[in-house]
């Protein structure tokens, strides 16, 4: 894990995408052919973003102040492995979240929203992507999580987070306080944003998307976390891990060590929880 702390203005800065629009039509064939030009007639766009018939908000600059805290370097499960191939939907996360809240794998936790920006962003760099202001072609592919190592923050040397998925967090203060433009700030089915919901943060590899592709500066959310969203497979939201700094136990870490093992085996995130917790997580 890496340490983080202090003061940051994070946010989105300026407009590096060409948009390619598409809920006006009534069919979408290929419209990454759009791409090119879009970007070409975007000043300082360096990347493309494909908009679906929903698009949801990218965070503005704001100030925030935060707690050390640490965050894993590398996404979950780790550098050298692939991502789970069903990741988590609001319900898995939120079963995840229980796992983490009771101390059975110590000080770890899901990152708070403003923790998962600062981190990928830069608390002093405030960066568009990972690795900078520019979107690289190419740039974070590859098979297993850390296989380019160029894809980085280099001041807080978090690797690939919102490059490739977007990972759950929870909803805090200081995020919802901004996370918004206009005065009443919605997430799923009309709800009230509130501190503690669970909130997908950064976008995916994908051009084609909801959020602003490729940044850590922008969020959705799936609803409230019930079993039956247990329909819904979400295989790009992976879990953002971070920890509040302190001694490391023997115990948890060995506990730790057996669930990320069994995620990486088995590339199932359910799997994995329904063997660390002996029951059912989603009906078959």
């Amino acid at each position: 894990m890496v340490l983080i702390s202090g003061e940051a203005t994070v946010g989105m800065r300026g407009q590096p995408y060409g948009v390619v629009e598409t809920a006006h039509l009534d069919k979408v064939d290929a419209p990454e052919k759009g791409c090119e030009e879009a970007v070409r007639n975007t000043p300082g766009a360096t990347a493309c973003w494909v908009q679906t018939d929903l698009v949801d908000p990218v965070l503005a600059p704001r100030s925030v102040k935060l707690a050390s805290f640490c965050i894993e370097q590398f996404p979950f499960p780790g550098a050298g492995s692939a991502y789970s191939e069903d990741g988590l939907n609001v319900w898995t996360a939120s079963q995840l979240n229980e796992m983490l809240k009771s101390g059975q794998f110590g000080r770890r936790r899901l990152c708070t929203a403003s923790e998962f920006q600062v981190a990928v962003a830069g608390p002093k760099t405030n960066q568009r992507f990972v690795y900078g202001d520019e979107f690289t072609e190419g740039r974070c592919d590859g098979d297993t999580i850390g296989f380019d190592r160029r894809c980085r923050n280099s001041e807080t040397g978090v690797h690939e987070y919102a490059a490739v998925h977007s990972h759950w967090t929870i909803a805090d203060k200081a995020f919802v306080d901004s996370a918004c433009r206009q005065e009443a700030c919605l997430a799923a089915g009309n709800r009230p944003l509130r501190v503690g919901m669970y909130v997908v943060m950064g976008g995916t590899k994908r051009a084609q998307t909801r959020q602003a592709p490729h940044t850590p500066h922008t969020w959705h959310d799936h609803g409230d976390p019930t079993q039956d969203a247990c329909g819904f497979v979400g295989w790009d939201d992976q879990p953002a891990i971070c920890a509040d700094p302190g001694m490391v136990d023997v115990g948890p870490e060995s506990a730790w060590t057996n669930f990320v093992a069994k995620v990486r085996s088995t590339r199932s995130m359910t799997t994995a929880l329904q063997a660390v917790t002996g029951k059912s997580i989603c009906p078959n």
